[in-house]
């Protein structure tokens, strides 16, 4: 996901990520996070089909506590293009 900052100050930005999907956060050092599914990716259980996020490293700007805790992308942008995650 790359991203244009023209905000202006220091705003707090939020990306919430839906609870329903199973999620279980793994190796999160130097700014990168892994996600994975359920064992089930296809959504067989629940009849809907489940968005999969694996490998996925984020921006030196997200805080990683509140993604692991919350399951949402809080940041502060920094000026200009960059790649959030």
């Amino acid at each position: 996901v790359v991203m244009k900052s023209y905000l202006s100050g220091m705003p707090e930005c939020k990306f919430g990520i839906n609870d329903k999907i199973v999620m279980e956060a793994r190796g999160m050092k130097g700014g990168a996070g892994t996600l994975g599914g359920g064992d089930d990716p296809t959504g067989a259980k629940s009849g809907k089909p489940v968005v999969v996020i694996d490998d996925c490293q984020f921006h030196q700007c997200v805080k990683l506590s509140k993604f692991e805790t919350e399951h949402s992308i809080s940041f502060i942008p920094p000026d200009g293009e960059f790649e959030l995650m």
